[in-house]
């Protein structure tokens, strides 16, 4: 009748062949063990280059590289929203999202920067003078004041020196910034403390953004200042007491307020901290609001103090940390090794004499005991920083040389994120000075005075 019979059809349909399903069932399978064997592989060089999803640092952005810096006048920090970097020739701000330049200083005429101090309320204090030598800092006699926001100069003045300086650097630890003031150090000393500038009224203070004269400190008698720190509840001076070849380094704490001295205490009391010219020391203080002076041989390996003396909140002395102990050997060649936080030192040390292996370790400064360490593994810690409680520490793998991110957890050292770099950040492009975790970035800053390298790069997480 012109219709087909719907049933009739599935009647005469071929039957299945026998082991047809079973076929199926083995090629589907072989499909899925190539895709497993395939993506186990990509997983793996994923791993391996560092460019695992949710293991991993990519590159958010890389400044243009600039030319060779000098060996001072050095320095990089964070300002709110801004990357700040200083050089021999010039201040620069960068954006801190996108590594854009928003502004550059340079300083008048040929004048060089010698050092700065750190910054404070968004401003920056220069040293800085013609006719630098690295050596003995000749005319290193200006102070400028910078609003790291515009790159605008808030003021500037000059600081009473003489045509010798200290045996340190170019002008370091003569000015510093810190609870909105401006603390300079007017009286040079040599390495060994003796006095090539007059007088003993030798630190003042003024306002931080006017420059306006605050007060005027007199030292101690028989003592001048190697350097000086600010902080909104101290000003201190590490100075250099004694009758004959001035002795003994001292930390002495001034009132924020009028400069008063409110006391001077040695580095330790049982066993007196000295320079001399047969074992010169480099003083720096690491912090200082709590107050922790770090004091190295001027020469490494050579003779000298070397340990880290604590300040209670009194200023007090606390603690006496030795660079080696039940910690190892702290490692304090850079400022991206050391950090102060809260009750901690923070620090990269080495696990024994014979060991390249590096690792961080916390030090209550209080005790001077070892309040924990971070087993990362066989190789090298290169860099800390520490921000909001957390450790952030950057680590190569003694075999593959693959560079990794740790942070871990300041009041314990408990691991909390472990990432893997595709790209060499350390070793190329210059010293690694300083190391920043802020806003899900991490910014590395380094000093290339060899040539031409970026100033500061950028990796975020993904």
């Amino acid at each position: 009748m012109g219709t087909t019979d719907a049933r009739a059809g599935d009647e005469t349909r071929p039957a299945a062949r026998p082991g047809r399903g079973r076929r199926t069932g083995f090629l589907a399978a072989a499909i899925v063990a190539v895709l497993a064997l395939v993506g186990g592989l990509v997983s793996g060089v994923l791993m391996i280059t560092g460019n695992m999803p949710g293991d991993s640092m990519d590159t958010a952005w890389e400044t243009p590289a600039d030319p060779a810096a000098a060996g001072y006048g050095n320095g990089s920090w964070p300002a709110g929203d801004i990357l700040v970097r200083s050089r021999f020739d010039a201040v620069t701000g960068y954006d801190m999202r996108t590594g854009k330049q928003q502004w550059e200083y340079v300083p008048p005429g040929r004048s060089e920067i010698c050092s700065t101090s750190t910054p404070d309320a968004s401003v920056l204090l220069l040293v800085h003078g013609e006719n630098v030598t690295a050596a003995r800092a000749e005319g290193c006699a200006d102070i400028t004041a910078l609003d790291l926001k515009t790159g605008k100069e808030l003021w500037s003045g000059s600081r009473k020196a003489s045509a010798k300086a200290t045996a340190g650097g170019p002008a370091s630890g003569m000015v510093a910034a810190g609870g909105g003031l401006a603390v300079v150090v007017d009286t040079w000393t040599d390495g060994l403390g003796e006095a090539v500038a007059d007088g003993r009224k030798a630190i003042r203070a003024v306002d931080l953004r006017t420059g306006e004269r605050r007060w005027t400190a007199t030292v101690p008698k028989d003592c001048l200042p190697f350097s000086v720190g600010a902080a909104k509840r101290r000003v201190v001076a590490i100075l250099s007491c004694g009758k004959e070849n001035r002795t003994e380094l001292t930390a002495a704490a001034l009132d924020p307020t009028t400069g008063a001295l409110l006391h001077n205490e040695p580095l330790d009391a049982r066993r007196p901290v000295a320079p001399s010219s047969s074992s010169p020391v480099q003083t720096s203080l690491l912090s200082v609001d709590p107050l922790v002076v770090s004091v190295r041989p001027a020469y490494e390996p050579g003779p000298g103090t070397d340990a880290f003396f604590s300040f209670g909140a009194d200023g007090r002395r606390q603690s006496r940390i030795e660079s080696s102990g039940e910690h190892g050997k702290i490692v304090a060649d850079k400022p991206s090794k050391v950090a102060v936080d809260g009750d901690r030192l923070y620090a990269v040390a080495e696990l024994g004499k014979s060991s390249t292996s590096s690792r961080v370790v916390a030090i209550d400064l209080r005790t001077g005991r070892l309040a924990w360490q971070a087993n990362s593994g066989r190789g090298d810690t290169v860099a800390l920083t520490v921000h909001d409680g957390k450790v952030t520490a950057l680590h190569q793998d003694r075999g593959s040389f693959a560079e990794r991110l740790y942070v871990l957890d300041g009041a314990t050292g408990e691991e909390l994120d472990d990432r893997t770099f595709p790209v060499d950040i350390d070793r190329n492009d210059g010293w690694l000075a300083g190391l920043f975790d802020r806003d899900g970035l991490l910014i590395v800053s380094r000093y290339d005075t060899d040539g031409p390298g970026r100033p500061f790069a950028a990796y975020e997480r993904w």
